[in-house]
């Protein structure tokens, strides 16, 4: 009986197989699309899910990278030992102290003109750099590091070294080569850095350097007015040396111009700085310390530089009027290109006092001078002054030849010494921060 049914049951399986075969193969025109459709689903759901697992998985080891690659670490700051980028900061010091703008700038990347000039500029006034230690901490990428350099300058006139510190960020170029970089785009380096600067040691070391030249300056005025004269005077040549690159930049445009038929008439421009006031001190009528006091900067207030004066003020915009602070307590934030005012025929232009001085021989001065005889050409003023050293009456220019058509060795400041070689009854030659030149020998004290 057992074995009879399971007969049964066998046929009947086989016929519902027949029967289900033959409904698929009686309905496939309509099935197959269907089965086509599900699997195609299937398929996109598939892939979607791959394709958002591997973009997650991404994003995840990309932010590990990053976290890895930026992370801060608390690396105690240590003396530099690797002799390749202790040989960079040598080479710049030098550089500076050479007023060597071509090697500063081949290797401190990312330095403007301004900057260039002004270390350019300080070189009149350093005479070395003596003592130089340099400290390190890791950079945010490999082959970088931030270093904090302490050094000691040595000004002309001056017996005792000036400490100071840097900091500098070290990159490594594509050649293998070191660099400094001041043209850092990367706000994640920027970050780095920033945070590298407020550690501990960092700080201990920046309070202990300003604490020894806070010291040094407030415990001798010569050396506060060596500093002032030295601020104020990098402005002025730092001012003039712009001025004058515009000028011979605008001159080769002329001359580009000139070769054309026809061309448009420009307005003339110059360049207006922006200066920052460094403290609160007063503002007034005209450039003297006596003058009437007509207001008082706040610290980092800004204003319009109208022009920078060689006797150490500058004509400022204030309250829509024209007015006068000292030089020496601001800084140049910014500049601007601008066109210049038009000159009526009534203006007249100032100049300072040597160039006065070198411009007021009248026909009647030159037939005057014409009528003297050696003998007497030589007695005045300069049959009173000695050779050795005398300070200057007003400031002057250091000229290379003796007319004021040469070239300017550089600006001796009022009251600076210059040391006397040869004296003439017009010109004497003189030496000046190890440069040897003439200035008008009326402006040598006696």
């Amino acid at each position: 009986m057992k074995k009879k049914n399971n007969k049964n049951d066998l046929l009947n399986w086989r016929n519902e197989k027949k029967s289900i075969i033959a409904f698929l193969e009686d309905n496939k025109k309509l099935l197959m699309p269907l089965i086509l459709g599900v699997a195609v689903i299937i398929t996109v759901a598939i892939a979607l899910s791959a394709n958002h697992r591997a973009v997650k998985a991404a994003a995840t080891d990309e932010n590990a990278k990053q976290e890895e690659l930026y992370a801060v670490t608390d690396a105690t700051m240590s003396e530099e030992e690797n002799p390749e980028v202790n040989a960079l900061i040598e080479k710049y010091y030098k550089a500076s102290a050479d007023g060597d703008a071509d090697t500063i700038k081949q290797i401190y990347k990312g330095l403007d003109d301004t900057e260039v000039l002004k270390a350019v500029a300080a070189s009149d006034y350093i005479e070395t750099f003596e003592n130089i230690k340099v400290y390190s901490k890791p950079g945010p990428v490999e082959g970088s590091c931030i270093t904090y350099v302490y050094n000691e300058v040595k000004l002309y006139d001056y017996d005792k070294p000036v400490p100071g510190l840097e900091t500098f960020y070290i990159c490594t170029a594509e050649d293998g080569s070191l660099y400094m970089s001041r043209d850092i785009a990367d706000e994640a380096v920027l970050q780095y850095i920033k945070q590298v600067n407020v550690q501990a040691d960092v700080i201990d070391l920046n309070n202990k350097v300003a604490t020894q030249y806070n010291e040094m300056v407030q415990g001798d005025e010569k050396l506060a007015e060596l500093l002032n004269n030295m601020r104020s005077g990098l402005q002025i040549s730092v001012g003039e040396a712009l001025a004058s690159a515009q000028a011979s930049n605008e001159s080769e445009e002329s001359a580009a111009e000139a070769s054309s038929e026809e061309k448009e008439e420009e307005p003339e421009t110059i360049t207006q700085y922006t200066i920052k006031a460094t403290s609160v001190i007063n503002i007034r009528s005209s450039d003297s310390e006596t003058a009437e006091v007509i207001g008082k900067t706040e610290t980092n207030q800004e204003f319009k530089q109208l022009e920078a004066r060689a006797n150490g003020w500058s004509k400022i915009e204030y309250e829509g009027k024209e007015a006068f602070v000292k030089t020496e307590f601001f800084e140049v934030v910014g500049e601007e290109t601008i066109e210049a005012p038009k000159k009526d025929d009534s203006d007249t232009q100032e100049a300072d006092t040597e160039e006065k001085a070198e411009n007021t021989d009248t026909s009647e001065n030159k037939d005057e001078k014409a009528e003297d005889t050696s003998d007497n050409k030589d007695e005045g003023k300069s049959s009173s002054i000695s050779k050795g050293k005398h300070e200057v009456t007003d400031t002057v220019k250091l000229r290379k030849e003796q007319n004021t058509d040469c070239d300017v060795l550089a600006t001796i400041y009022k009251a600076e010494t210059v040391n006397v070689v040869e004296v003439g009854s017009e010109w004497s030659k003189v030496e000046f921060k190890n440069k040897t030149g003439y200035i008008k020998t009326e402006f040598i004290k006696e």
